[in-house]
């Protein structure tokens, strides 16, 4: 192979591995053809189905807009969301292995999802735990917290397999 060549090879496989990377996100999003109630209802049950337990559910877009004529939030709400909902979320078994491999990744947890609804879409967003907990001895319980919460949203009806 002449030099040439073999820099064009190296040079575009950079260039994907480069791509992969940058398309790397910190966040799961997914979006599901219901409105608020129904989606809210299809992620609680798949979380509690898959041994996660919900321990609060907050109205975020209703708790501020009932505080705005106090708080006067500037473009509060400017996506034109009709609906922002968050659960909070855990599952013991995986609190304890941040816990015994690198006590301060456990702050990642309660672990958490973030529902924006517009008219009659729903997306899920999960903030990716191992972000945090690449560069702690607990990596491989931040990635396995990834996976299952992953794929427990994967089971909501209308949602994209993997």
């Amino acid at each position: 192979m002449n030099r040439k060549r073999l820099v064009g090879v190296v040079g575009g496989g950079l260039g994907l591995l480069g791509i992969a990377v940058a398309q790397a996100s910190a966040f799961f999003v997914e979006t599901v053809p219901m409105a608020m109630p129904a989606a809210q209802k299809a992620v609680i049950r798949a979380l509690s189905s898959h041994h996660f337990k919900v321990v609060m559910k907050l109205d975020i877009l209703h708790l501020i807009a009932a505080k705005q004529k106090i708080l006067h939030v500037p473009d509060f709400n400017k996506p034109g969301f009709t609906d922002v909902r968050a659960l909070v979320f855990c599952n013991p078994f995986l609190f304890s292995g941040l816990l015994n491999h690198a006590w301060k990744a456990a702050s990642v947890c309660p672990l958490n999802v973030t529902l924006y609804s517009k008219a009659a879409n729903t997306t899920v967003v999960f903030p990716k735990r191992s972000v945090y907990t690449r560069s702690t001895a607990a990596r491989a319980v931040g990635g396995k917290i990834d996976r299952m919460v992953i794929d427990t949203l994967r089971t909501i009806p209308g949602s994209h397999p993997g």
